[in-house]
């Protein structure tokens, strides 16, 4: 009668055990798929293809891990990690032969450095600089793809669109100096920068195409000094005047007047301000005077013309 009570009660326990041992499977596998089908956290994982991690399961979804941590593959199992966050700017081209594998995401990296590959491995670098400068327009025919950065260029050369493809061009440099105004009804291109120039000669247009020509000369003489109410913009160069008139300012506006010339001979000292002349200007050059006399400073600050010593 005591064995058969026995054999019961073991019946018993081991069917209890098996129920629990069943339940609690059945909540760990409804754990692992509510926390498969809970919403994602914002980002993206990391890469796994370089990783060699554990291979353990420590998470099933990212609620089960912290602030803003994913659950994430680590080449094997699963683990809570920063979500991949790429920062500003290109890697740079690199032929190192080291295969070490130092980094698998930006984030890993200290400062603006990227994680970039070397063709064999992966390192933090600084991101790659387009070189100074600024590329020509251009609008050839040539569709190749001679390079894609700066860095496949040499020296100072950028890669800079032709219009169709990309090549090594040397940065547009603008020369001193003003384009001279031209008229020429020939539509050629034979320039598109400064650089492509000989000597100080400037890529210039010509209304219709581009040439090298020499950068426009300012006419000898000096502007006389006015101060006319007409401010009319009657031109804006030298080679916009007759003869050798300039293109001078009349104290608001622009117009072509006659150069100063001034009349031989030297002004005396003047005490033209013991008169009441002071500070007041009666002439401005020396052909505002009669004869052979000059346009000269007065003893206080003024002008007036004066006979010549």
């Amino acid at each position: 009668m005591n064995a058969r009570v026995c054999c019961s009660l073991i019946a018993v326990l081991l069917c209890l055990s098996v129920c629990l041992s069943t339940t609690d499977a059945k909540k760990h596998v409804r754990g692992k798929r509510n926390a498969r089908l809970s919403p994602a956290k914002p980002g993206v994982c990391p890469d796994d293809k370089d990783m060699i991690g554990a291979c353990v399961e420590k998470c099933f979804g990212d609620r089960e891990c912290p602030d803003d941590q994913k659950c994430c593959s680590n080449g094997c199992g699963h683990q809570c990690m920063p979500p991949y966050t790429e920062k500003p700017g290109v890697c740079p081209k690199m032929n190192l032969k080291d295969c070490a594998q130092l980094c698998s995401q930006d984030g890993q990296c200290p400062g603006d450095q990227k994680c970039c590959s070397n063709k064999c491995g992966h390192r933090c670098v600084p991101p790659y600089k387009e070189k100074p400068g600024v590329c020509p327009k251009m609008n050839p025919k040539d569709c190749a793809q001679s390079c894609s950065l700066d860095d496949d260029c040499l020296n100072d050369q950028k890669c800079c669109s032709s219009g169709c493809g990309r090549q090594c061009m040397s940065p547009y440099k603008e020369k001193p100096g003003v384009c001279p105004k031209m008229n020429l009804k020939d539509c050629a291109q034979l320039c598109s920068q400064d650089g492509q120039c000989p000597g100080d000669q400037k890529c210039c247009s010509n209304k219709c195409g581009h040439r090298c020509v020499p950068p426009y000369k300012e006419k000898p003489g000096v502007c006389p000094k006015t101060n006319l109410k007409d401010c009319a913009q009657s031109c804006s160069l030298d080679d916009d005047c007759l003869n050798d008139q300039k293109c001078c300012s009349s104290g608001c506006g622009r117009q072509c007047m006659s150069p100063y010339k001034e009349k031989p001979g030297v002004c005396p000292v003047s005490f033209a301000g013991v008169k009441g002349l002071c500070a007041e200007e009666l002439c401005v050059s020396d052909f505002d005077c009669p004869g052979n006399e000059k346009c000269c400073s007065s003893f206080c600050g003024g002008r007036m013309c004066t006979p010549a010593s």
